[in-house]
């Protein structure tokens, strides 16, 4: 009885070493392979970082339009590539989103580069993109305007076509993306910076809850 019990106790070691050992093993193969993966998208980073960043962007579809749509946010150079469209005369009118409600903050912005506050429509007190999908579209059809250029930062365009598509499924209303040119947000060195490093995670980030709560639909994504 005792042998048998010996016996039973020794082949139990074993194959707790034997489990141990292949664990070890294991975890080990994983942290290789982890390594080299890094190592390997690292040493390849100016190849494909870029392409991240890019893929934010949208093409510019810049004609003609009822209205020019200028989101609220961003560090001004939004207002002043609205205003360069305005002053082409590419739109006759303008709406201005995200402004404090009760005031003309949003209009004033646009003073500067050209754009008259009585040609703005304010879409004030706004809180992010969807919302501000929403008051475009109720401004767009109280004044019968058709067809809209979306002015953002190139990091934010593909969202906010996204999202604009969304808001206008069901209407007439059409959204041509016209993303900031010159501005500050570079596509291929995002990575370099902390502010472009940031902006760059949160839109993927975003792009993902926005899906997730009904706010981009696949319709929108796929332009059918």
């Amino acid at each position: 009885m005792r042998e048998d019990t010996t016996l039973s106790q020794t082949t139990r070691a074993g194959g707790f070493f034997v489990t141990w050992r292949s664990c070890a093993l294991g975890c080990l193969t994983l942290a290789i392979v982890f390594v080299a993966t890094g190592l390997a998208g690292y040493s390849t980073r100016r190849g494909w970082l870029p392409a991240v960043g890019s893929a934010l962007d949208v093409a510019p579809a810049i004609s003609h339009a009822d209205v020019i749509v200028v989101l609220g946010g961003g560090n001004g150079d939004r207002a002043e590539y609205a205003g360069q469209l305005y002053r082409r005369g590419l739109a006759p009118h303008v709406i201005a989103t995200g402004g404090p409600v009760g005031t003309t903050s949003a209009a004033t912005a646009l003073l500067p580069w050209g754009v008259p506050s009585n040609v703005v429509a304010l879409a004030n007190g706004t809180q992010n993109t969807y919302q501000d999908a929403l008051a475009t579209r109720h401004l767009m059809e109280v004044n019968h305007w058709q067809t809209a250029l979306l002015v953002t930062d190139p990091y934010h365009m593909r969202r906010s076509v996204w999202t604009f598509r969304t808001a206008f499924a069901g209407t007439p209303l059409q959204i041509q993306p016209a993303p900031v040119v010159d501005g500050w947000f570079r596509a291929n060195r995002w990575w370099t910076t902390e502010e472009g490093f940031a902006v760059v995670n949160e839109e993927y980030l975003k792009i993902a809850y926005y899906v997730l709560r009904g706010q981009i639909r696949l319709s929108a994504i796929t332009g059918n």
